[in-house]
């Protein structure tokens, strides 16, 4: 897949990320995604894939007004419900929800790949096709719906401490990314609880402390992956972990190929 510049369409675009990585640029900053991110792109808004690594991705088009009532009713709240940050707070390469991005479980995501199931329905139309298809639609709706319900679930009120808080912990975990992080350590010494710090953490980024923590490494380690001269035991050290073995798990599980076969896919993509 080649990259696509800053575009605008008349329809609504729904993409979820299987395999690789890619950048997302939309609301005015880029994001980096990795399988399991969802979102929706409502019509004529801007945005831009760069693609810079091998990915796929399920990139399905909707026109709403040829679609039943019920389009706006799920999709449409679904987007605009979604936990939206103050417009002039810091971002960070993990906010999920700057861009309304939700992160499927695996198993949540394999589900979603039932579009397949809708793509065939719309070649062949076959009997009552396009009732199959609403169908799995509405199906796969649900499913995300879900996701985003449990992924937004812990929402305390935002006060301005707990939103110094976040920001202050996404600046440290940026800049001691190579080092071994305890967060119930960091929220004591922020005078607040671990569970009262993974709760206010979670509400803003859309993800807990240490996955966050794991997204950002698997993201800076596909820069490093780039350089082909640099070994993967040392790309796993410069992210803060010190098993290659367990670096290699944690890469595979995050982008769906191991450091070693996502880097030989860029290499064969030079």
């Amino acid at each position: 897949m080649k990259s696509v510049p800053l575009h605008r369409h008349d329809f609504q675009e729904f993409v979820l990320i299987t395999k690789g990585s890619c950048i997302h640029q939309f609301k005015d900053f880029s994001m980096p995604l990795i399988p399991g991110d969802v979102f929706l792109v409502p019509p004529h808004e801007k945005h831009a894939y760069i693609i810079e690594t091998p990915v796929s991705m399920y990139n399905c088009q909707f026109y709403p007004d040829q679609i039943a009532d019920w389009w706006d009713e799920q999709f449409g709240n679904m987007l605009s419900n979604l936990a939206t940050p103050e417009d002039d707070s810091p971002i960070y390469p993990a906010d999920l929800n700057r861009q309304h991005i939700i992160h499927l479980s695996v198993q949540d995501a394999k589900r979603v790949e039932m579009m397949d199931i809708m793509l065939k329905e719309q070649i062949e139309q076959d009997f009552a096709f396009q009732q199959v298809k609403q169908d799995y639609l509405n199906l796969i709706l649900i499913i995300i719906s879900r996701a985003r319900l449990q992924q937004y679930a812990s929402n305390p009120k935002k006060e301005h401490l707990s939103q110094d808080i976040v920001i202050a912990s996404q600046q440290f975990i940026e800049e001691n990314l190579a080092e071994q992080i305890n967060f119930s350590d960091y929220a004591c010494t922020n005078s607040v609880s671990p569970g009262y710090f993974r709760a206010i953490f979670k509400a803003a980024t859309g993800l807990p402390p240490v996955e966050y923590l794991n997204r950002l490494r698997i993201v800076r380690a596909i820069e490093y992956l780039k350089d082909q001269t640099m070994p993967i035991s040392d790309v796993a050290a410069a992210v803060g972990i010190y098993d290659a073995n367990y670096f290699s798990r944690l890469f595979r599980k995050f982008i769906g190929y191991s450091p070693r076969e996502f880097r030989n896919r860029v290499k064969e993509e030079l």
